[in-house]
């Protein structure tokens, strides 16, 4: 996916990261060996990254009820909290060189959810030992009309050129759009390299000194890729289109001064997405044009281009799948890549060229490893345990996972992650099928996933699908899902429950539907267009009434660009598709729900505001199905402190344990 289309899609996403689960297993009452807080508790390390000089490893940490900044010291095996905020949490960070640090503030008791992408906190500054720290830029949304036009500033690269400057993107000349600066990191003051902007830009690409080179402007429906040779030349317009339509974009200017972008490709040439396209990384020329392939594969999206620092030069690409994989252009990386293989076997080994060839980080993770982080030492060529992000958990007790693979009812190749107990057999069993939420985002993988192993440690086998419109599967998997709300994109998840059954894993009698915001939504449209298909739901600050993205005023949606431009044709419109957005409005066909449904909202949700649910609630009791209740005025969208995690997993699991029962 381009990041082009990573903007539009994730300005509409409802995704959120949920946490904790139920405490028995099922259908026996015996008690589970693993506490459920340990599945959810926040790891130990959390973003581990070198530092540019390879002797530091920062990382988030917690300290007491928030996360805090961190940092070891290789050589001597020391470690200290070097910033913490006593009102907010430390989410990101970023070495500007190995002696300063800038990181970001943030809430993960936001209203929006943990995962709410694009919104910043405050950007701060730090040296290594603590000292030092300066405030660069103020929290999102601090000052007084900040809710529905806030102010931010992004921090976007940093240069390594011996300077303590950054490269940050920020909306202060125009609320609606960006403008790149350099910016010191100890004196805060801040020089426009935008002056020129081409206008409502969106999204940079920059060259290696932090210039802007590539910008996309995004109006409307309407996106525009532009290119400049350099600071002093003018912006030349490379494409104009609707945000459907492919357009190559440049990602980042090469260490040659090439041209790195995404694109569409068909036998090595771009091409319309109405195929069933996957994104490539190409090389482009300075009118968009594609001369060459570097790297694509079939069946997934690029994600990410990979440079060496010290070799200066393109290395390799990141792709979306089943599980984090990489297309190595350079052979001395894929020789790298193949020996840390070999030393970690079964294990997806990420790792990031350094900026030094001294040594480098490598976070090594399974389907049951939530992840170990490593030192490899290009000296020795050995790597060298450091630390485990969650040393508590024991992969010997997880369960398995796998990606399966099948097509839906239309002939579009789907996959899921499935999730089998330990021990168990895998015939017959209750399933949990659990759709994430989004729905435009990218989906479920081979990895560690506190919630699927701890259902899977109570006796569920556990289903996860990458529906239609889950990004990273190509152009026609993603277009495929527009106005499918409830129609083909419930097929979809339709289908998966009904391979699980084909397959014998799955009782047909005992099975239920679960998810959070879009996953919401299919869990309670599931009873509405399968009633025989599932036994209960859960809906979890989901959608119910589709018609209230338009009437709703008070979510942090209502204001922006996707309600006004894409909802209508992403979801569908108010007007020419009232009947539709009503047939598969879960509310407003609360008639045919007839199995049991549990719901849970948080007062203080500003993504799917409480209203779905009390709209929900009502028209059920209305039919005398009174539906299982919870709310949390304390929390957003997705509960995020652990006493309420907590509560709400157990009462799920008495749900679950009554709806599921054996006959």
């Amino acid at each position: 996916m381009t990041l082009l289309w990573r903007f539009l899609l994730t300005c509409c996403a409802l995704f959120l990261w949920v946490g904790a689960a139920p405490a028995q297993v099922a259908g026996t009452g015996a008690p589970s060996t693993i506490p459920a807080q340990d599945f959810f508790r926040l790891p130990d390390v959390w973003r581990p990254t070198l530092s540019p000089d390879g002797n530091y490893l920062a990382f988030l940490a917690r300290g007491g009820a928030r996360l805090g900044l961190a940092v070891i010291d290789i050589e001597r095996r020391t470690s200290s909290v070097i910033a913490t905020l006593p009102d907010a949490d430390v989410v990101e960070f970023h070495w500007v060189n190995s002696q300063r640090i800038v990181f970001v503030s943030g809430n993960v008791y936001d209203p929006i959810g943990s995962a709410n992408y694009g919104r910043t906190g405050g950007l701060f500054a730090v040296d290594r030992d603590g000292s030092q720290t300066r405030r660069l830029a103020l929290p999102y949304g601090d000052g007084s009309a900040a809710i529905l036009r806030p102010r931010f500033t992004r921090f976007e690269a940093a240069l390594n050129d011996g300077s303590d400057d950054i490269i940050v993107t920020s909306n202060e000349r125009n609320f609606d759009a960006s403008d790149v600066y350099r910016l010191n990191t100890r004196t805060a003051r801040k020089t426009l390299l935008s002056f020129d902007n081409p206008g409502d830009v969106q999204l940079w690409a920059l060259d290696r000194d932090g210039i802007p080179r590539g910008a996309v402007s995004v109006k409307g429906l309407t996106s525009r890729v532009s290119f400049r040779r350099d600071d002093k030349s003018q912006w030349a317009k490379w494409s104009e289109a609707d945000f459907r339509e492919p357009q190559n974009w440049a990602h980042s200017i090469g260490y040659d001064g090439s041209i790195i972008g995404f694109g569409y490709r068909e036998r090595g040439t771009v091409a319309t997405a109405k195929s069933r396209l996957t994104l490539a990384m190409l090389r482009l020329d300075e009118r968009g044009q594609a001369q060459q392939v570097l790297a694509s594969r079939d069946d997934v999206d690029m994600s990410a281009p990979i440079f060496d620092p010290v070799a200066k030069k393109l290395v390799g690409a990141r792709f979306y799948g089943e599980r984090e994989q990489v297309q190595w252009i350079d052979e001395g990386w894929a020789a790298v890549q193949r020996q840390i293989d070999q030393a970690q076997p079964g294990a997806v080994n990420y790792f990031v060229p350094p900026e030094q060839g001294r040594r480098m980080i490598v976070f090594s993770y399974s389907d049951r490893n939530p992840g170990t982080v490593f030192l490899f030492d290009f000296r020795t060529r050995k790597l060298e345990y450091l630390i485990d992000s969650r040393p508590w958990i024991k992969p010997a007790q997880m369960a398995e996972s796998r990606v399966v693979k099948f097509s839906a009812r239309d002939d579009l190749p789907l996959t899921a992650v499935l999730t089998t107990p330990r021990g168990i057999a895998a015939r017959n069993l209750p399933l949990i099928v659990i759709v994430h939420g989004g729905p435009w985002i990218p989906g479920y993988a081979w990895k560690w996933d506190a919630e699927a192993q701890f259902f899977a440690s109570r006796g569920y086998a556990v289903i996860q699908p990458n529906f239609r419109g889950t990004t990273g599967m190509g152009a026609k998997h993603l277009l495929s899902s527009f106005k499918q709300w409830g129609l083909t994109m419930q097929d979809d998840i339709t289908d998966t429950a009904q391979w699980a059954v084909r397959q014998g894993i799955a009782d047909p009698k005992r099975m239920c539907i679960f998810g959070a915001s879009y996953g919401g939504y299919a869990a309670m449209q599931a009873l509405v267009k399968t009633p025989d298909l599932f036994q209960c739901a859960v809906n979890y600050v989901g959608v119910t009434d589709l018609q209230l993205f338009h009437s709703v005023t008070w979510s942090d949606m209502s204001d922006s660009d996707f309600a006004k431009f894409r909802a209508p044709i992403m979801v569908g419109d108010p007007d020419r598709d009232k009947a539709q957005l009503q047939a598969t409005s879960p509310a407003q066909n609360a008639d045919r729900i007839t199995k049991p449904v549990f719901m849970a909202y948080g007062g203080e949700d500003r993504r799917v505001p409480i209203i779905h649910g009390e709209r929900m609630r009502d028209a059920l009791e209305k039919l005398g199905k009174s539906p299982e209740w919870m709310v949390k005025t304390d929390e957003g969208h997705g509960f995020v402190k652990l006493d309420n995690r907590i509560e709400f997993y157990s009462r799920v699991e008495a749900f679950l344990r009554r709806s599921l029962a054996k006959p």
